[in-house]
Protein backbone atom coordinates (compact mmCIF):
# COMPACT_ATOMS: atom_id res chain seq x y z
CA UNK A 1 0.00 0.00 0.00
CA UNK A 2 0.81 3.75 -0.83
CA UNK A 3 0.99 6.21 1.60
CA UNK A 4 -1.75 8.41 1.67
CA UNK A 5 -0.91 12.57 2.13
CA UNK A 6 -3.42 14.37 3.69
CA UNK A 7 -2.49 18.41 3.17
CA UNK A 8 -4.68 20.44 5.88
CA UNK A 9 -4.62 24.39 5.14
CA UNK A 10 -5.54 26.87 7.40
CA UNK A 11 -5.59 30.16 7.03
CA UNK A 12 -4.45 32.39 9.87
CA UNK A 13 -4.39 36.25 9.81
CA UNK A 14 -3.27 38.16 12.75
CA UNK A 15 -0.64 41.26 13.03
CA UNK A 16 1.30 39.04 16.09
CA UNK A 17 3.96 38.21 13.58
CA UNK A 18 5.53 36.25 16.45
CA UNK A 19 3.45 33.40 15.74
CA UNK A 20 3.75 33.56 12.07
CA UNK A 21 7.65 32.25 12.65
CA UNK A 22 6.76 29.78 14.59
CA UNK A 23 3.68 28.24 12.91
CA UNK A 24 3.58 29.21 9.32
CA UNK A 25 5.00 27.31 6.23
CA UNK A 26 3.91 29.77 3.92
CA UNK A 27 3.13 33.49 4.01
CA UNK A 28 0.42 35.74 2.32
CA UNK A 29 1.20 39.65 3.21
CA UNK A 30 -1.43 41.79 1.87
CA UNK A 31 -1.28 45.77 2.39
CA UNK A 32 -4.42 47.80 1.63
CA UNK A 33 -6.20 45.04 -0.15
CA UNK A 34 -2.74 44.33 -2.38
CA UNK A 35 -0.99 41.40 -2.64
CA UNK A 36 2.34 41.75 -1.80
CA UNK A 37 3.97 38.19 -2.19
CA UNK A 38 2.90 34.56 -1.19
CA UNK A 39 6.28 33.16 -0.62
CA UNK A 40 7.37 30.00 1.62
CA UNK A 41 8.73 31.30 5.11
CA UNK A 42 12.27 29.57 4.50
CA UNK A 43 12.34 31.60 1.11
CA UNK A 44 11.67 34.94 2.63
CA UNK A 45 14.40 34.58 5.00
CA UNK A 46 16.52 33.75 2.12
CA UNK A 47 15.65 37.07 0.06
CA UNK A 48 14.80 39.61 2.43
CA UNK A 49 17.35 41.40 3.99
CA UNK A 50 18.08 44.33 6.21
CA UNK A 51 20.73 46.26 4.75
CA UNK A 52 22.83 48.72 7.19
CA UNK A 53 25.15 51.77 5.70
CA UNK A 54 26.99 54.84 5.52
CA UNK A 55 24.85 57.57 3.34
CA UNK A 56 27.98 58.01 0.50
CA UNK A 57 26.67 54.32 -0.60
CA UNK A 58 23.21 55.70 -1.85
CA UNK A 59 22.67 57.64 -5.17
CA UNK A 60 19.60 57.88 -7.07
CA UNK A 61 20.82 53.67 -8.76
CA UNK A 62 21.74 52.43 -5.59
CA UNK A 63 18.09 53.30 -3.59
CA UNK A 64 16.35 51.17 -6.47
CA UNK A 65 17.79 48.48 -4.61
CA UNK A 66 15.32 49.01 -1.34
CA UNK A 67 11.82 48.55 -0.39
CA UNK A 68 12.59 51.33 1.67
CA UNK A 69 15.54 52.99 3.20
CA UNK A 70 15.78 55.13 6.36
CA UNK A 71 18.53 57.90 6.66
CA UNK A 72 19.73 59.51 9.59
CA UNK A 73 22.91 61.94 9.21
CA UNK A 74 25.28 58.98 10.52
CA UNK A 75 23.85 56.50 8.01
CA UNK A 76 20.95 54.24 6.12
CA UNK A 77 19.04 51.11 6.88
CA UNK A 78 16.86 49.65 4.58
CA UNK A 79 15.15 46.68 3.46
CA UNK A 80 15.62 44.90 0.46
CA UNK A 81 13.90 41.59 -1.25
CA UNK A 82 16.42 40.55 -3.57
CA UNK A 83 19.64 40.07 -0.79
CA UNK A 84 21.90 38.18 -2.90
CA UNK A 85 21.99 41.43 -5.64
CA UNK A 86 22.58 43.96 -2.67
CA UNK A 87 26.14 41.74 -1.22
CA UNK A 88 26.99 42.00 -5.22
CA UNK A 89 26.70 45.68 -5.38
CA UNK A 90 27.54 46.83 -1.73
CA UNK A 91 30.21 43.74 -0.96
CA UNK A 92 31.52 44.32 2.43
CA UNK A 93 30.89 47.66 2.55
CA UNK A 94 27.16 47.23 4.44
CA UNK A 95 25.58 45.03 7.14
CA UNK A 96 23.14 42.69 5.92
CA UNK A 97 20.99 41.47 8.92
CA UNK A 98 18.07 38.19 8.60
CA UNK A 99 14.62 41.01 8.95
CA UNK A 100 11.74 39.79 10.74
CA UNK A 101 8.54 39.47 9.74
CA UNK A 102 7.74 42.77 11.41
CA UNK A 103 10.95 44.28 9.92
CA UNK A 104 9.06 43.14 6.58
CA UNK A 105 5.30 44.32 7.68
CA UNK A 106 6.64 47.72 8.81
CA UNK A 107 9.24 49.06 5.92
CA UNK A 108 6.36 48.23 3.33
CA UNK A 109 3.78 49.20 5.16
CA UNK A 110 5.34 52.77 6.34
CA UNK A 111 8.40 53.86 4.21
CA UNK A 112 10.31 56.57 5.02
Amino acid sequence: MGCIWRLRTIFFSTHITTDLDRIADYITFIHNGEHIFTKEFYKIEEEYAIVKGTLDLLDRETEQEFISIRKTNIGFEALTADKNRVVNIFGDSVIVEKPTLEDIMYYTKKGW
